[in-house]
């Protein structure tokens, strides 16, 4: 970041392979996703690219911005039989990750 703009430094990390979260709770029909709030408190997140849990992996330094898809299936014991889905992303909640903090208090 230099001069209110981010500036290119160096090489770049390689590429991740795309990685998502499925809720805990699907799939569901839509009725029960509105009866509660929808938490996403079991996702976790890592920077360790050799992270076998089913963490979310991410590189130190880089900017995410978060999206939420809704995907109807027809058939919900087949969710590869996609009848659409809706994105939706949250520009309030976008964040660099980071591995550690140099604040000093």
């Amino acid at each position: 970041w230099s001069k209110d703009r981010w500036e290119g430094n160096g090489s770049t990390d390689p590429h991740l392979p795309n990685r998502f979260f499925i809720h805990p709770d699907s799939p569901a029909p839509g009725e029960k996703w509105m009866q509660y709030p929808i938490s996403f408190h079991k996702l976790k997140l890592t920077n360790n690219t050799l992270n076998s849990n089913g963490l979310v992996v991410l590189h130190s330094m880089h900017k995410y911005q978060p999206r939420l898809h809704i995907v109807q299936s027809p058939d919900p014991c087949s969710p590869h039989n996609s009848g659409g889905y809706l994105r939706f992303t949250f520009p309030e909640a976008a964040f660099i990750a980071v591995t550690a903090y140099q604040n000093q208090e």
